[in-house]
């Protein structure tokens, strides 16, 4: 196996849109001499797969020069934005799905925090209390993702609640019942968008207008899968994906069998004009005759 160098952040290096076709194959003469390979990684998030295609170098000197975790460039904080929401997505793909719960905790007069610190104790020492309950009937701790917001009622009060996906196989009416800081509190069953499964709630719970990682999980969730391959696809395959969707369509299709692909974007970087190609998929279910009427 020859050894090809890879890192580099791939996201960074290629931002620009592929809108020349002529000149992107124009240089396909220099990614031949410079030994350019492509490194396939696949992240499989329970019906949820995500794949990244991008070059790997067989010199060092030739990857892109990348400056990842500068934030003070509003291009950079994009970008990790970005990464955050996915990162996110994958982590409630892998650990959440129907029946699960999707939870609004409030706090009332008697018990309003001063702080959003405050507030996410409390729901902490609410997660301990679910913990102890959940042990004594058998269950393992509670998964969860939980982000703490604050905003003000109609009166100027300022008003922190708790929005979490947790874990569905404990009694709602029980789970509610530990929740001793408010009464207006709601959950209810996930039942996963078809396409989107998700991602609206991994939206909601990554944006953070202050740049600061608002959400916390539980240390029990399960993490993606994923893999690894340089062979996966060839230089001349991904390039010509590159160029033409329907071959992009195809390849795909027939490398990742049973999956629908939901979207795709491919993108270059003024270096070597090599390709990077994004593509999301989601596993097809087969639909029951009942489902169907």
């Amino acid at each position: 196996m020859k050894r090809y160098y890879d890192d580099y952040d791939f996201e960074e290096a290629f931002q620009k849109q592929l809108e020349n076709v002529e000149e992107f194959e124009q240089r396909a003469r220099i990614r031949r001499m410079m030994g350019i390979a492509y490194r396939t990684t696949t992240t499989t998030a329970g019906d949820l797969v995500e794949v990244d295609i991008y070059p790997a170098f067989r010199d060092r000197h030739d990857m892109p020069r990348t400056r990842r975790g500068r934030e003070s460039r509003p291009s950079q904080k994009a970008l990790n934005d970005r990464r955050a929401r996915r990162r996110l997505m994958q982590l409630i793909e892998t650990n959440f799905g129907q029946g699960d719960l999707w939870c609004t905790w409030t706090f009332d007069k008697d018990h309003l925090p001063e702080t959003i610190e405050e507030a996410e104790h409390r729901f902490m020492l609410f997660i301990r209390r679910v913990n102890r309950k959940r042990k004594a009937l058998g269950l393992e701790n509670v998964k969860y993702i939980a982000v703490t917001e604050c905003g003000e009622d109609k009166n100027g009060t300022h008003r922190a609640h708790v929005h979490a996906v947790m874990s569905g196989d404990m009694d709602r009416d029980l789970l509610e019942s530990m929740w001793t800081y408010g009464r207006w509190n709601h959950t209810r069953r996930l039942v996963p968008d078809q396409d989107s499964g998700l991602a609206g709630m991994a939206s909601y719970i990554s944006k953070d207008p202050r740049g600061r990682r608002r959400w916390k999980r539980s240390r029990n969730l399960k993490e993606p899968v994923v893999t690894r391959s340089y062979t996966k696809f060839s230089r001349k395959a991904a390039e010509s994906m590159a160029i033409d969707a329907g071959e992009l369509e195809r390849q795909i299709g027939k490398k990742y069998s049973g999956l629908k692909l939901l979207e795709y974007s491919v993108r270059i970087n003024d270096i070597n004009a090599g390709c990077y190609i994004y593509a999301r998929m989601r596993r097809v279910k087969e639909t029951t005759k009942r489902q169907r009427e």
